[in-house]
This record gives structure tokens, sequence and C-alpha cells, in this order.
């Protein structure tokens, strides 16, 4: 007999985008986009990959900054927000 089983297991993963808006002058038009930058294994990972876009981006006079969604596994686990 043959035996099909589902399985649901948690995948974790971090994923970094750009998203940009700007003014627009003309009525009814969006100024907004967002571009993937890339998916990574590990909440530092993607960290380290989006602190040094923002760097970059600063670098040529941009006004770029990071903002960190959602929690990781170990707040989760804790109840508590870990800053960083």
């Amino acid at each position: 007999m043959k035996i099909i089983e589902y399985r649901v297991r948690p995948v974790t993963r971090y994923i970094v985008t750009r998203y940009t808006e700007e003014a627009v002058s003309d009525p009814g038009s969006s100024g907004a986009s967002s571009v993937l930058i890339g998916e990574f294994p590990s909440g530092a990972a993607a960290d380290s990959v989006a602190d040094a876009m923002v760097t970059a981006d600063q670098s040529h006079g941009l006004n770029a900054t990071r903002q960190r969604s959602g929690l990781s596994l170990g707040e989760v686990i804790s109840g508590q927000r870990i800053d960083g």
C-alpha cells in the first residue's frame, strides 16, 4: 500500500527590499516603488546587507534609512523585541 503524507515545516527567511517614494506633480500618479534586493538565511546577514545599502546611498547624498519589520525566531520565543 502506498502512503502519502503532507508535511508542514516552518521556514524562516529574511528579505531586503528597497522602497522608494518620490513626490509626483501629476495628480493620480504614484511615485512609490519597491525592489527586492535579496533573500538571506539569517537576520544578521540581511541586516548587514541593508546597513551596507544605506551607507552606500548616504555616501551618494541620498536620504536613506533602514527599517526592520517582523520578529526573529528568538524574539518570538522570548516574547521580547531585540533591537539591533
